[in-house]
């Protein structure tokens, strides 16, 4: 169990595999600080007597904040315990064994980061998932989920984003550690599984096989308002990285006609746009 260091899980709907991942993290922190995004009651009272079993702390906020805040949320009370350092994780996420003691070794021999992300690896096809870098190799940006990030981070850059819900936090959070200055290091002795959405694949008269993510109407919005909210935000300071973000998010529009309910899912991602532009942000009304 390393000393000091506090995981933060955020739940939403979470089935019977969780208990598993969040004993594999109780295990190798000091405090597990799990936060519910307003599940219902059948599936919170699991989560009380995982609770009840596992010794961990469980806050529920008793509505879908989004993940921004729930994660604020977790970090705030981690700092009350006296963590001084935080893993970030989603429910999805099980840690290997040594996990934590790799990262934390990471961190302590490297000097000037602020985010510490693990080697991320496809849990489908077993390929290492694309991290693009700096001119000094750092990450450009870190996924959350599996990401260990010192106390001292949030007091010199704040927390999590609110206003963002979902969608572009974690881009958000690492632009501003890089802008004051810190580095996004990948810890090599450490690796998280991750299966990103839930793909499907199609071809177009002959072409390759290519990939749709088959997201959410609800996340499709959100992806919308939140790169126009961060082309706004950021195209002066990270030009190349918003560039290939938002090229990146309108191949993944043009891809939507290949989902089903695409109508649905077209017209909530231009909806967010346009309240990108407007400035509308927060939690969709």
């Amino acid at each position: 169990m390393n000393e000091q260091v506090c995981a933060v899980v955020v739940t939403y709907h979470p089935d019977s595999g969780v208990e598993q991942n969040l004993a594999a993290t109780r295990a190798q922190v000091q405090w597990l600080v799990v936060v519910d995004n307003g599940s219902p009651e059948v599936e919170l009272q699991r989560l009380r007597a995982w609770r009840d079993a596992g010794g961990f702390e469980l806050i529920e906020n008793g509505a879908n904040l989004g993940i921004a805040t729930a994660l604020n949320v977790g970090i705030r009370r981690g700092e009350a315990l006296g963590a001084e350092a935080f893993l970030l994780l989603d429910q999805d996420g099980r840690i290997p064994e040594g996990y934590v003691a790799a990262m934390s070794a990471c961190l302590a021999a490297s000097e000037g980061v602020g985010i510490l992300a693990p080697r991320m690896v496809d849990d489908r096809f077993e390929i290492g998932l694309h991290t693009p870098r700096t001119a000094e190799n750092d990450l450009e940006v870190a996924i959350t989920s599996g990401s260990m990030v010192p106390r001292s981070v949030f007091e010199r850059v704040g927390y999590h984003r609110d206003e963002l819900f979902i969608d572009q936090v974690d881009s958000d959070f690492s632009l501003r550690v890089r802008a004051a200055g810190l580095r996004i290091s990948e810890c090599d002795g450490a690796v998280l599984r991750h299966a990103p959405g839930m793909p499907t694949y199609h071809r177009l008269l002959g072409s390759k096989p290519f990939q749709v993510a088959n997201y959410s109407p609800m996340r499709r919005y959100y992806q919308g308002r939140n790169i126009v909210w961060l082309w706004r935000t950021y195209r002066k300071h990270f030009p190349a990285f918003v560039r290939s973000q938002v090229l990146l998010h309108a191949k993944d529009f043009a891809k939507i006609a290949w989902e089903r309910d695409r109508f649905a899912k077209g017209s909530a991602f231009v909806e967010g746009v346009w309240d990108g532009v407007r400035g509308r942000m927060g939690a969709r009304s």
